[in-house]
């Protein structure tokens, strides 16, 4: 029998425990013990099962052929969620081919047995259930964190970076250059034109594109620069060394207060 493999990890892939090489292990194992021919293995790493556009996924469907089977450590390595698990099962039928689980031996995509169905389908709930106390327990650990002012999760804002111990500091380069918006926006007074002279000046962003006006106003309005942290419904003074002080933040908070009033004013008047 031919099978390909299928293999995917999220970001709490260590937490779950199924990371890649486990999982591929896994299945080599089991064509050894099964006498399955494992053509290829197809992988996805840092995405969620909840997501149906996945590139090892959809490489996988679209190489398989009349009879070929999809084997894979559990089913919810392929999805995470219903609307996922209708569409995949879709084109498997399409392709009459079918799953091959480790951990479910008795799955089948096809299975009309009562009894494989309730136990193929407590296995899915159990699944579910896991990861949801997962995701109760990361949350309550990253409240936690926040309340005593650390930032919790997320992207670092520019001028910052997770350090090796899950920590945010600062990245001075880029806090320069953040700390210099700060300043030209107050001498400009517009953000056209200061995304003209960071233009001119070859600053960019983390990416090394050039600066939007969107994304200089995310900049300006952002309160982590001067020491705030939210998370959720928390707000409250960070751990995390500010870029700008109280003072210079409420300026520009006030500036781009009154030329949003000073646009909405214009429009009106032409209208």
């Amino acid at each position: 029998m031919e099978v390909y493999g299928y293999v995917r990890i999220s970001t709490k892939s260590q937490i779950e425990g199924y990371g890649i090489q486990t999982q591929e292990a896994a299945i080599k194992e089991y064509c050894l013990k099964n006498n399955c021919n494992l053509i290829e293995v197809f992988k996805d790493e840092g995405i969620s099962g909840s997501d149906f556009n996945r590139d090892g996924l959809t490489e996988m469907l679209s190489n398989l052929k009349g009879g070929q089977k999809i084997l894979v450590l559990n089913t919810s390595r392929l999805w995470r969620s219903d609307a996922v698990k209708v569409l995949v099962q879709r084109e498997l039928i399409k392709k009459s081919s079918d799953v091959l689980s480790v951990e479910q031996p008795t799955y089948s995509i096809y299975s009309k047995d009562p009894n494989d169905f309730l136990i193929n389908g407590l296995m899915e709930l159990l699944d579910q259930f896991e990861r949801m106390s997962i995701t109760l327990k990361l949350s309550a650990g990253r409240r936690t964190k926040a309340k005593l002012g650390s930032k919790a999760c997320g992207n670092a804002p520019i001028g910052y970076r997770w350090n090796e111990h899950a920590e945010i500091v600062l990245d001075e380069k880029q806090a320069e250059v953040v700390a210099l918006i700060f300043k030209k926006y107050l001498e400009i007074g517009s953000l056209e034109k200061l995304k003209r002279y960071l233009k001119i000046a070859q600053i960019k962003t983390n990416r090394g594109n050039d600066f939007s006006k969107q994304a200089l106003a995310e900049i300006l309005k952002n309160d982590f620069y001067k020491g705030v942290l939210r998370h959720s419904d928390l707000v409250i003074a960070g751990n995390h060394p500010p870029i700008v002080n109280k003072i210079v933040f409420g300026k520009v908070q006030a500036l781009l207060k009154r030329n949003r009033r000073g646009r909405v004013e214009h429009e009106q008047r032409v209208e």
